[in-house]
């Protein structure tokens, strides 16, 4: 036997392909190809569950699950909208997730898997007792009832936002929380609550924590921004530096399937794409897309973190100027997933939808 011909023990199986003839190596092979083929036609398969799934991360979710295949009901907070949402075989008005409802538990019994995707987002809530609310209570009340109705996995969709709205270093899944706002320490207690309330129970839990999220329909900052730009061609932006993650949401709708649909999961997942850009980058993208000539003067970014400060606006100075660069190893690692979707096209298809 030659150095390279070593029985070597498969890690998957446990069996020395060595002392096997060749004729039982290939049935091996065969029957081991053919139950890996089974096991993934049976959870793309899975029945699935999507809260929120009217909003923007919840109707992507739901587009992708349906087209893999999987039987998936549409949770909506009101009604459910006029057109049907793509992907679903059962849409269902579950009301205030937060408050007590036999609604959610009817339409959760026989499923496999649940997603949760509602919720406060871009920090819109008017209060704190609403971000709880949407945030922390209603999630576990998903998480008590995924248990008792013996669903195999939740799960929840965070937000990269519990590790601070800026960082010097690369964050990963075990960087430090440091939840600086209400919105991300809402999201925060959300996972808490969940994980405390799954205590004992047969649901795994699965936590995904998108960064900035993009794409046509996206809320927050970004149409903000691209309304600035259409009504200012000169912006004081220039010498800003910084590099943020940011994620495509139909690449964050698939790295959600991963999450729900593979065999193992992390408990906790950050979602981004691997190129972070910077704040001067994407303002001409979606210049671009809008068909804006716009001119970043190279004002001294202290000069305007001052004017920031004199005005009340340091937080947002902070996020709008300051990095946060996530690490995509273990989204690679565990599910093979890289974001495909370069983040300057998504911004500029983004811009090309608001006008």
């Amino acid at each position: 036997m030659g150095a390279n011909d070593g029985g070597t023990v498969n890690v998957t199986t446990g069996i020395d392909f060595a002392i096997l003839p060749i004729s039982g190596m290939h049935k091996l092979v065969g029957l081991w190809i053919r139950k890996m083929s089974e096991s993934g036609s049976a959870l793309r398969k899975s029945s699935v569950l999507v809260t929120g799934a009217s909003g923007f991360i919840g109707r992507a979710v739901v587009r992708h699950l349906g087209a893999l295949g999987c039987p998936v009901t549409a949770v909506c907070r009101g009604q459910p909208p006029t057109a049907p949402i793509s992907g679903a075989v059962r849409e269902v008005s579950a009301g205030d997730l937060s408050a007590p409802d036999s609604v959610l538990r009817d339409a959760m019994r026989g499923v496999n898997v649940v997603v949760h995707a509602a919720g406060y987002a871009h920090r819109a809530a008017p209060d704190r007792a609403s971000l709880v609310a949407a945030n922390v209570t209603a999630a576990a009340r998903v998480a008590e009832i995924a248990a008792s109705c013996g669903v195999g996995r939740l799960v929840l969709i965070s937000s990269a936002a519990v590790h601070g709205i800026s960082a010097l270093g690369v964050i990963t899944e075990i960087a430090p929380v440091a939840s600086d706002d209400a919105y991300a320490l809402s999201k925060f207690e959300g996972e808490m609550v969940a994980r405390a309330t799954l205590v004992g129970a047969k649901t795994n839990l699965v936590i995904v924590r998108p960064c900035a999220v993009v794409g046509p329909g996206c809320a927050g900052n970004i149409p903000r921004l691209a309304r600035l730009i259409m009504r200012v061609p000169i912006l004081p932006f220039g010498a800003i530096g910084n590099l943020r993650s940011f994620i495509a949401i139909d690449d964050l709708a698939e790295l959600i399937g991963h999450a729900a649909l593979s065999e193992r999961s992390p408990e906790v997942v950050l979602a981004a794409h691997r190129t972070p850009i910077s704040t001067p980058d994407l303002i001409r993208a979606l210049a671009y897309g809008l068909e804006r000539r716009v001119f970043l003067a190279p004002i001294p970014v202290s000069w305007l973190g001052a004017a920031a400060k004199y005005s009340g606006h340091s937080r947002q100075w902070q996020s709008f100027s300051g990095s946060f660069r996530a690490d995509v190893g273990l989204a690679r690692h565990a599910f093979g997933f890289d974001a495909q979707t370069p983040v300057l096209d998504a911004l500029i298809a983004t811009a090309k939808r608001l006008w």
